[in-house]
């Protein structure tokens, strides 16, 4: 999902950008790094916990 989500605020950003919306671009960005990090977040409990407990 994160994966998705990601995707999606990455071209609004663009969108953005290219409308010459730059406080728009600018919070989209924001919120994009914030998935980003959640994305990050996540691998990391999978590779560190999740995946282990699978096998």
């Amino acid at each position: 999902m994160e994966h998705y989500e990601i995707s999606r605020y990455g071209t609004r950003v663009t969108w953005a950008k290219t409308l010459g919306l730059d406080d728009v671009a600018e919070l989209l960005a924001a919120t994009l790094n914030e998935e980003e990090t959640t994305d990050e977040l996540l691998s990391e409990i999978a590779e560190t916990t999740v995946n282990a407990k699978g096998a």
